[in-house]
């Protein structure tokens, strides 16, 4: 991403270096801690017919998903801190552009925005799945897998290596196609808010989801929960479409999820029944 500065190259880094921690610790530690404060405290109750694990976390499980995200984020800003040294010293070709009117304004903008999703998604499955090499996991990948009924604040729970893997994804990318600066700080939001979502340890998809024409190519929280369940399997971000061509998609994750669904739908009947709301009564 671009970051113009005419001062000194020091109070140019000292600027982009406070940006950087504002916009990363600050956008994803309330996000994710608002999440898990409706989900898991103030309406946990309520919610609780769509959990797909029945059990919560441990707390020091929940306060080490919390440190380690820190790690995370520093390496973000570490990466976007070198993308601005790198191309100031004229050997990073980035492309990005801050006038919304070049490349033809709107329709090249949404154009490239497809084009980062689909590079993003690609680049995350296949280095997600290495991750999981027998001789690669147990040093990097299994941090995050510390969390086998994750929370929110797991979105973000990452070796430093692998914090460094799946944020550099960026890089090539702005030095080959030009985008639009406010569409990457876009891109970033939307994937830090997808990435907790998946998390977040509920499903609300409606029956049918993963067997539809069109809505099974789309992935579920109950995707990336059974990841964290049986991890080697279900290794995809946004889409379920290299883990279907792939093979890697869990046998039994559409029945995994349609159980799920069932059993929300029963929770929720026994809610609302008559007995139901004699009993809350008395």
């Amino acid at each position: 991403m671009r970051f113009v500065c005419e001062l000194s190259w020091e109070q140019c880094l000292f600027d982009l270096l406070l940006y950087q921690l504002k916009m990363n610790f600050v956008r994803y530690y309330p996000i994710a801690g608002l999440a898990f404060f409706i989900f898991w405290f103030w309406k946990k109750n309520y919610f609780q017919r769509f959990r797909i694990q029945e059990n919560f976390p441990k707390r020091d499980r929940v306060i080490f998903e919390i440190k380690q995200s820190a790690v995370t984020l520093l390496m973000f800003c570490s990466i976007a801190m070198s993308v601005f040294v790198l191309r100031r010293l004229h050997i990073l070709p980035v492309k990005t552009y801050s006038d919304i009117s070049l490349y033809g304004g709107w329709p090249y903008i949404l154009f490239s925005f497809a084009i980062l999703t689909v590079w993003h998604e690609t680049w995350f499955y296949w280095f997600h799945r290495f991750m999981h090499h027998k001789k690669i996991y147990p040093y990097v990948h299994s941090v995050h897998h510390r969390s086998t009924n994750p929370s929110p604040l797991a979105a973000y729970n990452f070796h430093w290596l692998e914090a460094f893997i799946e944020g550099v994804y960026i890089v090539p990318i702005v030095c080959f196609l030009p985008l639009y600066t406010y569409l990457i700080l876009f891109h970033t939001f939307y994937a830090m808010i997808m990435n907790i979502w998946w998390h977040l340890g509920y499903e609300f998809f409606p029956k049918g989801w993963t067997t539809h024409p069109v809505l099974k190519w789309l992935n579920t929280s109950t995707h990336h929960n059974l990841h964290h369940q049986k991890f080697h399997g279900n290794y995809s971000l946004y889409f379920n479409f290299w883990d279907r061509i792939m093979g890697t998609n869990f046998t039994d994750y559409s029945e995994k999820f349609e159980e799920g669904v069932i059993a929300r739908e029963l929770r929720t009947s026994n809610l609302t029944s008559p007995e139901a709301s004699l009993q809350k009564s008395a």
